[in-house]
């Protein structure tokens, strides 16, 4: 049995150092070693990125203090996603990070909502949301992790300026001891097998391991093609001025031939433009980001791609993360959502014996589950509620939607039950922020969730909406908190 000691990450995007940071935390008791070859930020990167609360966990993990991050990367908190124009001119809908209401005895609160909706009186999510009551007022504070009640009903993400973060990355790893080589690829010296040996850089320099993480796109694998439902395939980026009182809100908004997004951020306001070149041609694109985001300076378009993954993650003894194993667009914001998932997964299988395949094939098992709950998680927003009449929005609802997502959205419009399976990053919660948005009400609610709401009235839910109205209101300006964050002092580490 030979053991693996040394571990290779390709690529030097956000990924490489998260995994990087997390390898040699999870092994540092086995001394093993771990070597970043820096390629440099990759061919889709956005000048900021948007993130699932799961970000938070692992900057735990890995010593990440926020105080520091938000201080080094002009960070912004997030409390969700305002999506306008998906269902046609005037629509808008909130998903935030965190729960709708309380429960009703056994009932989620949301099948009070659906029950209502469903008798034609008018309820919302956002009613009965403090995150999303926060994020509409501009304001933030961090829930009471340990608390009960509203005060701990929600939960928070980033908005991060992605070179920042990726600078303080790199730094926060080479005082953690692991080694970086500059420099770009040149070649793979492979077994008659297929086991890589070692790779070779330009500058001629050869770096040996026993274990390659991919974060850069070096290796090539079979691919599964999810363009025919999710078509965009180009991305251009720009930056605009600061907003006075950044919320603590990601917004997309529909357009012609894909959608646009805005993230605030501490120092400036990052905006970018999804779009299909089928549709739209890319100096048309950047008109319209310019047209959408007066004084934006350094518009470009970034990134050429397809929607899709791939078939095998791990292959031999190079495990691809990241862009190298997934290309979806970041309309849920689960980019490094799906890495980390990735790098706890190689953990958790992380092989005694380097030449063992039965953990790879694990791995693919897993990741694969998990690459396509967030695909069809993403397809939702194009294919749950009302159609835009845009030729692009056509093209989206040409194909048969994958049949998980099918079976989910037809159980749900059968009885309001909301189906989610093992390996899935968006919970049940989530799904009803999505498709109560988009005003998707099912024909009926189930029999024992009617059963336990039949003696439930609108009027006993006021005082519950009044108190997340006066609890979000009384949070500071949501810059205000962020200001006295960076402010914060260090603590030591450990």
């Amino acid at each position: 049995m030979s053991g693996v000691d040394r571990v290779v990450i390709v690529g030097g995007d956000a990924v490489a150092w998260l995994a990087a940071l997390s390898l040699q935390r999870a092994f540092r008791h086995r001394g093993l070693q771990v070597a970043v070859v820096d390629t440099g930020q990759g061919k889709n990167t956005t000048d900021a990125r948007w993130t699932l609360p799961s970000l938070r966990g692992m900057h735990a993990l890995i010593g990440v203090q926020e105080p520091e991050f938000l201080r080094r990367t002009g960070a912004t908190y997030k409390l969700g996603t305002e999506h306008i124009g998906w269902q046609g001119d005037g629509s808008r809908f909130l998903h935030a990070h965190g729960d709708i209401g309380t429960a009703i005895g056994a009932a989620p609160f949301y099948k009070f909502l659906l029950r209502e909706r469903i008798a034609g009186r008018r309820a919302t999510p956002e009613q009965y949301s403090l995150a999303a009551q926060a994020a509409r007022l501009g304001r933030f504070a961090r829930p009471l992790e340990d608390g009960e009640g509203l005060k701990s009903s929600f939960t928070y993400a980033f908005h991060v300026d992605e070179t920042a973060y990726v600078e303080y990355l790199r730094e926060h790893a080479a005082r953690a001891g692991i080694r970086r080589v500059e420099g770009a690829v040149a070649s793979i010296d492979t077994s008659e097998a297929g086991w890589i040996r070692s790779l070779r850089l330009v500058s001629g320099n050869d770096i040996e391991g026993d274990l390659f993480v991919d974060c850069s796109g070096l290796s090539e694998s079979e691919r599964d093609d999810w363009s025919a439902w999710l078509p965009c395939d180009r991305l251009a980026c720009a930056i605009s001025p600061p907003l006075a009182n950044p919320p603590p809100l990601t917004q997309t908004t529909a357009s012609e031939a894909g959608w646009t997004w805005r993230v605030p951020l501490a120092a400036a306001t990052a905006v970018g433009h999804f779009y299909c070149s089928a549709f739209i041609d890319d100096d048309a694109a950047l008109a319209k980001l310019a047209s959408v985001a007066p004084g934006a300076r350094d518009a470009r378009v970034v990134a050429r791609f397809k929607s899709g993954r791939r078939r095998r993650f791990w292959e031999h003894n190079c495990v691809a993360l990241g862009q190298a194993a997934l290309e979806l667009e970041p309309l849920a914001g689960a980019d490094l959502h799906f890495a980390q998932l990735g790098i706890a997964t190689l953990v958790e299988l992380f092989p005694l014996d380097g030449h063992s395949t039965v953990e790879g094939v694990e791995y693919n098992r897993v990741m694969a589950e998990h690459a396509d709950a967030l695909r069809d998680f993403t397809i939702a927003h194009y294919r749950a509620g009302p159609a835009r009449p845009e030729a692009f929005w056509n093209a989206t609802r040409a194909s048969p939607i994958p049949v998980t997502l099918a079976h989910k959205l037809d159980l749900y419009g059968s009885n309001g039950r909301i189906d989610v399976r093992d390996h899935e990053s968006f919970e049940e919660v989530d799904w009803a922020w999505l498709l109560m948005g988009v005003g998707d009400i099912p024909g009926a609610l189930e029999l024992q969730m009617t059963t336990l709401l039949e003696s439930v009235t609108a009027a006993q839910m006021d005082p519950l909406r009044t108190q997340i109205e006066r609890l979000a209101a009384s949070m500071p300006p949501h810059i205000e908190y962020v200001r006295h964050q960076v402010s914060a002092p260090m603590r030591a580490s450990s």
